[in-house]
């Protein structure tokens, strides 16, 4: 393999997003902990490895189904230089770097090795009996968000598939570990509703290119006006869905929410003074709420681990 080819590999993968996954595995694991004081190693070891293949199958997937749309898309935020930040795709199999066929075949390998991660978590370590349904459906909102039939960006609802995956990685890593409870339930709202308003603020920068394509985004199918005042209400929202962080810790240490909180109200700034019809305000909301949604659950995770510790 070339030094340019394996460079292309790793740039499809997109490691640097792994970091929102990685986050609300700590998030669902450190809660798991405190409320129950056991943790069980090899379970979440495990869990992360299964994590890590559905996110590496999803990454890989979404760009092989969304090559037509990234052709066409000059537009995109980040241009030829990638990040956490950018849009659009990774440019990997747009510029010829990696063959389709490459990437279809490396996201399914992703996807069927973690299933038998799934039968072990369940009937080795006896996780429960939702294991095996949550993995189901980590693989079926990966696959599907843009995959045919349901092809799920490209129908107006890739944002209620990228809320449920996100959310669910938080409530799956606790049940694994501690059985049902209302409390990832509760301290996942947050994620719940940033993770969808910085996909409608990320489609912006695309949405000439996805409307060419006949993606149906929402900002496609109601244009911008109309979006962005959903972005800033789901903004403002997740900013109160820190609430039951205080009322579940009691602690000052829940004042820690303050920080994603400022990122996320920085990238409302430009919402409110109609900076965002603009390129660079588009970038600094997509930016500031970037940090705000990556930070929120790692803040989480500290709260409660700090809380705990402390007593």
């Amino acid at each position: 393999m070339t030094k340019e080819k394996l460079k292309a590999w790793v740039s499809i993968q997109e490691f640097p997003k792994h970091l929102a996954v990685i986050f609300r595995l700590a998030l669902g694991s450190i809660l798991a902990w405190t409320v129950t004081g056991e943790f069980n190693w090899p379970v979440c070891l495990l869990m992360m490895l299964a994590m890590f293949l559905l996110t590496d199958g999803a990454f890989v997937s979404n760009e092989y189904f969304d090559y037509h749309t990234d052709m066409i898309n000059t537009k995109h935020i980040g241009n030829d230089e990638q990040g956490v930040n950018s849009t659009g795709g990774t440019r990997v199999l747009v510029k010829g770097l990696l063959s389709r066929k490459e990437a279809l075949w490396f996201s399914i390998i992703c996807y069927l090795l973690s299933i038998p991660i799934g039968i072990i978590l369940q009937f080795h370590f006896h996780t429960g009996p939702w294991t095996i349904p949550l993995g189901v459906i980590g693989i079926f909102a990966g696959w599907f968000y843009t995959a045919p039939p349901v092809r799920a960006a490209y129908r107006g609802y890739g944002e209620i598939f990228m809320a449920v995956a996100y959310y669910l990685v938080i409530f799956t890593t606790y049940y694994v570990q501690a059985g049902f409870s209302w409390i990832p339930i509760m301290v996942g709202l947050t994620q719940l509703l940033a993770s969808p308003a910085a996909k409608f603020i990320r489609a912006f920068p695309d949405a000439e290119a996805d409307r060419e394509a006949g993606k149906r985004t929402p900002v496609v199918k109601y244009g911008p006006e109309k979006i962005i005042k959903v972005y800033a209400v789901l903004v403002i929202l997740a900013i109160i869905g820190f609430i039951p962080t205080f009322l579940i810790t009691r602690s000052p240490f829940a004042l820690l929410t303050l920080i994603p909180t400022f990122f996320f109200i920085k990238g409302l700034i430009p919402v409110f003074n109609g900076k965002w019809r603009t390129r660079e305000g588009l970038i600094a909301c997509c930016k500031n709420n970037f940090q705000g949604n990556v930070m929120s659950p790692m803040i989480l995770a500290v709260i409660f681990l700090l809380a705990y510790l402390v007593g």
